[in-house]
């Protein structure tokens, strides 16, 4: 910045910083998978926020960076299209809006200062006028005009526009009273017409008045240049002091201040401190001054805390940083780049208070004035250069080196800073100034996109320069350009594959630079290639490791293991090196030459196999199949895809793409041909390979997937708004290979979700002769992509396709499809396929078809609806030839589903069963059974009986218990036993009488 002026006043806080979310913008772009996406790159004029210059409309110096009240907005002064502007930014500086501004007489703004109160209100001057807005830069009106108003009350020397021009302003505040001072100077001396002048802004009228800058003094001056105005920020509203850097008629140059109304140079209250280069040397020739104040600035003599420090720019080599103390005799040349050296510090801004000032100046050496710079102080007294610098060109006044602490600087070390000159532009540091990145309103322009790298590094160029953008977050910052280093011809960028180190060669040249910190600083390696080739440059090159890079030459390969300590060139027959690959593991190497041929090496490229035959003539391009240290796939500018397997038993090329043109059928070899290679990558596949490679010719991607020696090929359209297809990188992920590829000048991203199985392949309803099959939906994140399925059933025995799940050449976008017209008790296999936009992996299953269930035509027994079934029935059917079991289920419940009334489970390798219990009679029972076979199993077929009725039950007598009777003894008369004997004898007569009678036959 140039201004920091927080002047507080009576019953004034100023509103707290508010930068929120500093540096969170939109990603260029959501990566819209299968799908191309143009990636965004840093936009150019009023639709792309001015990060980078039109061809037509460049940015050639950036003046002035300023903070409003609040911190919500910086605002930027600037050179673009040849004429002044102020540009305003909402994103601390990333992307900005150009101002409607009045017309800038002389093409310079001078000066530029926000109001500390107000977060509209702004103030700039073009030397001669001076512009406000109240409304943050919408509108903009006069103030009214210092010279004229001179002339008209007939100052003693007025000053005369054009001639004492207005190089500073600043605005104070007591109470309602808002007051504009300005200082006027004349370049490379002094005049009788500068001072410090006062504008009562907000009385009738505007009236100015001379604070009498010469003349109000013990010692007056005869003339002067004054470079700073700055308004006490703690007291300007009891104390009115103002604060003034200021080259008299003595070619003195002081720091002098006025309180109370007084003179200046009061000892009392503040005295002159004269400035001198190296505590000694007076300072004639300034051409700018900053002085910056610290938060706890104190006038009070006694306070310890009347202190500032003075950043000044000379036309004489007398800049530097000066300390001063209010009250001292001189101030303290800190000598910012060593003892006894100048240095031209053209800006200065900081955070902290006097005993804790954090300070970030810019400015350049007084010894190349033409490469800016920025140092850093942790404690106000001791300073350290940046590593890397911001680019840009030596300037002159508001178009030098500008810095402005961001709000969080003490602590983040973030800060920007505007260059003026060649290749100038805003840049960003997040370490305290060590290192710089540029991020908005740059000269350059971007004509041409030449290389992608990691994830992710651009390489573009602007007819003369070339720069490398890093992209991290959805935020671009430029990380290198050709202006920074010495080059020959194109620049080319790769990264590590383990990604800890990133390069950048010179094509054409024999100098690589190195960054082992995400591309924020390069460094040279210390020898090249021609320490072992004088002859040789770089053309095609590839990084190993993050000490190993390979350059390839006509039958010989360049190679360090020590980052250019030492280099080697190894043999390697394949005509002239023109890819190289790496292993996923990053084992083994391998190199495609123009002869078409490719060669290996296992041991970091020290030595190289005998070249393999010729795939294809032309410029090759290799890469190894994801995962492997065998398998290596090859293109070339002549087209064609081809395979090679070093593993293999009679290792030979074998071609990948297709070329079929009639009688295509999804299963049959989809066809997709390579014309011109220009790119191949391939990616992470979960069911096989998969393969990119992208047509120079046709401006599509190839996509080819193999499962063992199935290949099978589509084409990815290239974007509709592009053509030209020109590079492609791959980033590998499981189920999300990332593909950046260049078309024409643009920058597109392809995220490949569909090398993935189709997943949970599964049937239902399975029935004598069909089923219903379902499987996941394909799930590719974009709600513009319809995914399409294609399904085969295949009679597993035979291998004979029976069905297809959609006509032949279609495809269904449903998730399920019911089969039907098959044999029973078969064993299909189900394939199912994504196809798409693009094709996915086999999802399978396997399924039977079910066998003929048991029908009353099997016998069953008891059949259905029998009765008088014996209570311990036997249950019987016919035998089935395929059968291998049968199972069998009794139950009291007709549905079966009530565990607790199954009688009986059983699984026979008999065609019957005899229950072992015993039944209820007259009772109701429920029995199925189905047939088991190799393949399946039949439905159940169930049958219900009921048991017999019971017999007529017996009839049970219960006899009562004996009686026992007790008879008295008693004599038997004499006539009974007469009887007894009379009886006796007749007996025995009859009986003699029957022998006597019978006869002999």
């Amino acid at each position: 910045m140039f201004k920091t002026k927080i002047s507080k006043v009576l019953g004034v806080v100023l509103t707290a910083a508010m930068v929120l979310s500093m540096f969170t913008v939109a990603t260029p772009v959501a990566a819209a998978n299968q799908a191309w996406s143009k990636i965004s790159l840093p936009g150019s004029g009023s639709t792309g926020g001015y990060v980078v210059s039109a061809p037509g409309d460049r940015f050639d110096n950036i003046g002035i960076l300023e903070w409003n009240a609040d911190k919500s907005a910086v605002y930027a002064t600037a050179e673009y299209d040849g004429a002044a502007a102020i540009f305003k930014s909402t994103d601390a500086g990333r992307t900005w809006k150009k101002l409607t501004i009045p017309t800038v007489t002389g093409g310079i703004i001078y000066d530029f200062v926000a109001s500390s109160v107000n977060v509209n209100e702004l103030y700039f001057t073009d030397g001669r006028d001076i512009f406000t807005s109240k409304d943050g830069g919408a509108t903009w009106n006069y103030l009214s005009n210092v010279f004229t108003w001179a002339t008209a009350n007939a100052w003693a020397t007025p000053p005369i526009s054009g001639t004492n021009l207005i190089v500073t302003l600043d605005i104070g505040y007591a109470g309602a009273n808002k007051y504009v001072f300005v200082g006027t100077a004349v370049f490379g001396g002094t005049d009788s017409g500068n001072g410090v002048y006062m504008c009562q802004e907000t009385a009738f009228g505007m009236p100015w008045s001379d604070l009498d800058i010469d003349s109000q003094r013990a010692s007056a001056w005869t003339a002067c240049s004054v470079w700073d105005v700055v308004v006490d920020p703690t007291d300007f509203a009891t104390k009115q002091g103002v604060l003034a850097v200021a080259t008299n008629n003595s070619s003195k140059t002081v720091i002098t201040a006025k309180y109370f109304g007084n003179q200046w140079n009061q000892t009392a209250l503040c005295k002159d401190a004269e400035v001198m280069q190296d505590n000694v040397t007076i300072i004639a020739t300034p051409y700018h001054a900053e002085l910056w104040l610290p938060a706890d600035f104190s006038s009070s003599l006694t306070s310890g805390k009347f202190q500032a420090w003075l950043a000044l720019a000379t036309f004489s080599g007398q800049g530097d940083v000066y300390l001063w103390y209010g009250g001292a005799d001189k101030t303290i040349d800190l000598n910012v780049s060593g003892l006894g050296s100048e240095t031209e510090v053209s800006d200065i801004d900081g955070a902290g208070g006097v005993g804790t000032a954090k300070l970030i100046i810019g400015g350049y050496l007084s010894t190349a004035t033409d490469v800016p710079s920025t140092w850093y102080s942790a404690d106000g007294l001791t300073f350290a250069k940046t590593s890397k610098a911001p680019t840009g060109n030596d300037g002159w006044y508001n178009a030098e080196v500008t810095v402005l602490a961001l709000a969080d600087f003490a602590t983040s070390g973030k800060a920007l800073a505007g260059t003026g000159g060649w290749d100038c532009g805003v840049s960003y540091t997040a370490d305290f100034g060590k290192t710089w990145n540029q991020i908005s309103m740059m000269s350059q322009a971007i004509t041409e996109i030449d290389n992608i790298a990691g994830n992710l590094f651009i390489v573009t160029y602007d007819y003369v320069e070339g720069s490398v953008w890093r992209l991290t977050n959805g935020v671009y910052e430029r990380v290198f350009s050709t202006s920074m280093v010495s080059e020959s011809g194109y620049i080319d960028v790769a990264v590590s594959p383990a990604g800890d180190a990133v390069f950048v060669a010179d094509l054409g040249g024999t100098t690589i630079w190195r960054s082992l910190d995400n591309g924020q600083t390069f460094t040279a390696q210390v020898s090249s290639i021609t320490t072992v080739d004088g002859g040789v440059t770089i053309n095609s090159w590839f990084v190993s490791n993050a000490n190993t890079v390979l350059v390839g030459g006509s039958g010989k390969v360049y190679q360090t293991s020590t980052n250019g300590v030492f280099w080697f060139g190894r043999a390697c027959a394949v005509g002239t090196v023109t890819s190289f690959a790496v292993s996923t593991d990053g084992s083994t190497l391998v190199v495609g030459g123009s002869n078409g041929s490719i060669s290996r090496s296992t041991d970091g490229g020290v030595t190289w196999s005998t070249p393999t035959a010729v795939a294809i003539s032309g410029t090759s391009l290799v890469t190894f199949q994801n995962g492997s240290n065998d398998v290596v796939y090859l293109t070339s500018s002549n087209g064609g895809a081809y395979k090679y397997d070093f593993a293999a038993t009679a290792p030979a090329w074998i071609q990948i793409d297709n070329v079929v043109t009639t009688g295509n059928t999804f299963d049959s070899g989809s066809y997709a041909d390579v014309d011109e290679g220009v790119g191949i990558f391939s990616g992470i596949a979960s069911g096989g390979n998969v393969l990119y490679v992208l047509d120079g010719d046709w401006d599509n991607l190839i996509r080819i997937t193999n499962v063992g020696t199935s290949y099978k090929a589509g084409i990815i359209p290239a974007p509709t708004t592009a053509s030209d297809a020109y590079k492609l990188i791959g980033i590998a992920a499981p189920g999300a290979n990332m593909l950046y590829g260049i078309f024409d000048d643009e920058l597109y991203v392809y995220t490949d979700k569909m090398a993935v199985p189709v997943a949970n392949v599964q049937t239902t309803k399975v029935t004598t002769e069909g089923f219903t099959i379902t499987w996941d939906a394909l799930n590719v994140d974009n709600s513009n992509v319809t995914v399409g399925y294609y399904i085969i059933v295949t009679d597993a025995a035979t291998a004979v396709k029976v069905a297809y799940g959609t006509t032949t050449g279609t495809e269904t976008t449903a998730t399920t499809l019911k089969v039907t017209g098959l044999d029973e008790d078969t064993v299909y296999q189900i394939s199912v396929w994504a196809v798409d936009p693009v094709m996915s992996f086999v999802g399978t299953a396997s399924v039977s078809t079910q066998p003929e269930k048991l029908t009353y035509n099997f016998n069953l027994m008891p059949t259905n609806g029998a009765s008088n079934v014996p209570v311990n029935p036997v249950f019987a059917w016919d035998s089935v030839s395929t059968a291998v079991s049968y199972d069998l289920i009794l139950s009291t419940d007709p549905t079966f589903a009530d565990a607790t009334k199954v009688l009986a489970t059983k699984n026979l390798t008999t065609n019957y069963w005899a229950y072992d219990g015993t039944l209820d009679n007259s009772a109701s029972y429920y029995w199925r059974v189905r047939v088991n076979t190799a393949n399946s199993t039949s439905e159940w077929f169930p049958a219900v009986f009921t048991t017999v009725k019971a017999d007529a039950a017996a009839v049970e007598v219960n006899n009562p218990p004996d009686i026992t009777l007790e008879v008295p003894q008693a004599e038997i008369p004499a006539y009974i036993w007469l009887i007894v004997a009379v009886g006796a004898v007749l007996t025995i007569a009859v009986i003699v009488l029957i022998v006597r009678t019978r006869r002999v036959v």
